[in-house]
């Protein structure tokens, strides 16, 4: 009997907790590519049920497409992950996606910028170390929008496609490197950093 009454009290107070707690909780709502969702938040701003974050897709277009391959010597992909300027080959060290219309650059995880700078061949570019074992490097840029120093999140504007001479349309090479190693980008994609 004396555990049936304690255990009424818990219920009981359990039940209470909801109903008093539930009119101090605040939803949100959060859009990202896969729709629409409502996340409750308790008093402090905090949600009620934490998610893991993952490595998302550096745009957020339906319209962008890979242009070059990740060059992998040991895949029968090596046509596909070649950039060919004039005479000279040189193998893919990341993703080159394409549009036909400029697109915004996103942050594919948060992090620190490490560099902002230019290169003769792919103009614009940002590095940014998005933990002590991966550092993503955005390139071919017509505008960046942040500077070394700077703190990002996942999914914050980084810059915008730009052209090139190396592919038709508007680009932008990702280069991703894993414990100092460069990796594809697209094995990466919707991965916690405890997975890689």
């Amino acid at each position: 009997m004396k555990k049936l009454i304690v255990l009424s009290i818990f219920l009981m107070m359990s039940i209470l907790g909801l109903v008093f707690g539930y009119e101090n909780l605040k939803v949100i709502e959060y859009s990202d590519s896969e729709g629409r969702i409502n996340i409750p938040l308790l008093e402090d701003n905090s949600p009620v049920v934490s998610s893991v974050m993952t490595i998302g897709k550096p745009y957020d277009d339906k319209n962008v497409r890979i242009g070059v391959n990740f060059y992998d010597s040991t895949k029968n992909n090596q046509k596909d992950s070649i950039i060919v300027i004039g005479n000279t080959f040189i193998p893919n060290r990341g993703i080159i996606y394409k549009s036909e219309k400029p697109f915004d650059v996103l942050s594919i995880y948060d992090g620190v910028v490490l560099e902002v700078s230019d290169d003769d061949l792919t103009g614009k570019y940002v590095k940014i170390n998005h933990n002590n074992n991966l550092i993503a490097t955005y390139k071919i840029l017509e505008s960046v929008k942040v500077k070394k120093g700077d703190e990002v999140k996942k999914g914050d504007l980084i810059g915008t496609s730009s052209t090139s001479e190396i592919l038709d349309g508007n680009l932008l090479l990702l280069e991703l490197e894993s414990k100092s190693v460069m990796v594809n980008p697209e094995d990466y994609y919707n991965k916690t950093i405890k997975e890689i």
